[in-house]
């Protein structure tokens, strides 16, 4: 069965190093394709000294969306990594179930919000690319909002808290199986008062609210 993984969370919660790190060599599927917009815009920066930063973004962002629908419409296996700060990627969730995907997400975040533009600071000072502090903020509890709707589609999802300054991050909640797909009832697990922000999204969830 091939899978579509969304790698998702805040600007500055490590989405890339995560990935790298945790989920290469021991979880993600052997030669599965990643997408990355950020890298995205990086090669094309290399050969574009001159065009607005915004205008290599969105182009970016929509040779990214192709791939996405290429690789469903293909069968291929994928992983994309996005701040998840919209609903845009909903509709290829659902056409990726429809073409008989399984849908995984790995969610990575942070505590307290104002973490997500101190860690976009280290970066740039590092080399990395900037996000302006105000959309940042936005970015973040946009994210967290759509993380509702996304974990209750997702037929396996674990959440990741990586606010600690020694760069571990932790499992704070996951759950195997979509409720509505599974019987006995999917396995869940969710460590309540790490990321506050995290537990509110989780409110919203069926099986993490009381709700089925």
């Amino acid at each position: 069965m091939p899978s579509m993984w969304i790698v998702a969370g805040p600007n500055g919660a490590g989405k890339s190093t995560f990935t790298a790190k945790y989920l290469q060599e021991s979880v993600l599927p052997r030669g599965i394709l990643k997408l990355n917009a950020d890298e995205v815009t990086a090669r094309y920066r290399e050969h574009d000294k001159d065009s607005p930063q915004d205008e290599l973004n969105l182009r970016a962002a929509r040779e990214v969306d192709a791939q996405v629908i290429n690789c469903i419409l293909d069968g291929q296996s994928f992983l994309v990594e996005t701040v998840l700060s919209s609903g845009k990627y909903r509709e290829s969730v659902a056409l990726a179930q429809r073409y008989g995907f399984q849908f995984n997400l790995v969610y990575i975040s942070l505590f307290p919000p104002e973490l997500s533009p101190s860690r976009v600071g280290e970066r740039v000072i590092k080399g990395g690319h900037a996000v302006a502090w105000d959309k940042a903020i936005a970015r973040y509890h946009r994210s967290h909002e759509e993380l509702v709707w996304f974990a209750g589609q997702a037929d396996l999802f674990m959440i990741f808290d990586n606010s600690a300054d020694d760069g571990e991050p932790m499992l704070i909640a996951s759950r195997n199986g979509r409720l509505e797909a599974v019987s006995p009832p999917a396995e869940r697990f969710h460590v309540r008062g790490v990321n506050p922000t995290v537990d509110e999204a989780l409110s919203k969830v069926s099986g993490f609210s009381g709700k089925q």
